[in-house]
């Protein structure tokens, strides 16, 4: 587990480096939450709900790019996590990764977690993404040639349209590139059409769609994510992470801290991997 600093250590360590005092936390209280999540959620299968949907996912790794100087004023750089054996409602994923870049603490009463921004990249199948255009339409079929996606008609396997997909915020462009009548690929020129891609949590934009080795690489961004840390928000989370039993009220047991005011020295968890039905925002 990580070492516990008391407020008045870290305010001194600021101080003999001649930072301001102003803007200090009592601690950094993300140490003991990345201690939870690699203990308990790495490498291990689990089942959230995330965006109104379940989202089932194996935890692979979890990392902190950061100076432990910029953690005494409450900025923790960058946070990456990766994750395997993705699925969300109708979508699947083989892998997964989240980058959360500039995270940092914003003071006040309620002090809040934020992130600006925070980068997706996910890997789909060719098996996952011919389902979803099965959900589209069922007469359809997608398979990748030699790098190249392209969409046939079931039944009809002489004829198939050879296509580049792309992003377009909240759906996938689809961009006609040449039409394949038996072994003949004759050029087309045909205006670019747009799917709708349902169930995006609010926010997140696609950036880009491309073709890859087995399957597509999808990406996608949030501008900013922020979350309040107040104590019982952060005691919470543990609890969820950690698989505890709510007490009676409803509410966590209190977690104990060794000595008062102290919180522990580390690190911060990504949004991605907490329960939004099981955690509340008490802002």
């Amino acid at each position: 587990m990580a070492e516990w600093w008391s407020f008045d250590r870290v305010r001194a360590a600021a101080q003999s480096l001649g930072l301001p005092a102003s803007g200090i936390f009592p601690g950094d209280p993300f140490g003991a939450l990345v201690d939870a999540v690699r203990a308990f959620l790495v490498g291990r299968k689990r089942t959230i709900q995330f965006g109104g949907d379940e989202l089932t996912m194996t935890l692979t790794g979890v990392s902190v790019d950061g100076s432990d100087v910029a953690r005494l004023v409450g900025q923790y750089g960058h946070v990456r996590f990766t994750a395997r054996d993705v699925t969300w409602g109708v979508y699947a994923f083989e892998r997964l990764e989240v980058q959360a870049r500039n995270v940092h603490l914003r003071p006040g009463v309620r002090p809040r977690l934020v992130v600006a921004p925070v980068l997706v990249e996910a890997f789909v199948t060719v098996e996952a993404a011919s389902r979803f255009l099965a959900s589209v339409s069922s007469r359809l079929e997608l398979t990748v040639k030699d790098g190249v996606p392209q969409v046939a008609v079931i039944g009809a396997p002489w004829l198939r349209l050879e296509v580049e997909t792309g992003a377009g915020g909240e759906s996938l462009r689809v961009q006609p590139r040449a039409l394949h009548l038996f072994e003949q690929r004759l050029a087309l020129w045909s205006p670019a059409f747009t799917l709708p891609v349902p169930s995006l949590p609010s926010g997140i934009v696609l950036t880009s769609v491309e073709a890859a080795p087995g399957g597509f690489a999808v990406r996608g961004a949030l501008s900013e994510w922020q979350r309040s840390v107040a104590r019982e928000d952060l005691d919470h989370l543990l609890t969820v992470i950690r698989g505890r039993p709510l007490s009676r009220t409803g509410q966590p047991p209190p977690i104990a801290h060794p000595g008062a005011r102290t919180w522990s020295r580390t690190r911060i968890i990504p949004s991605c991997i907490t329960d939004a039905t099981s955690v509340p925002d008490r802002s």
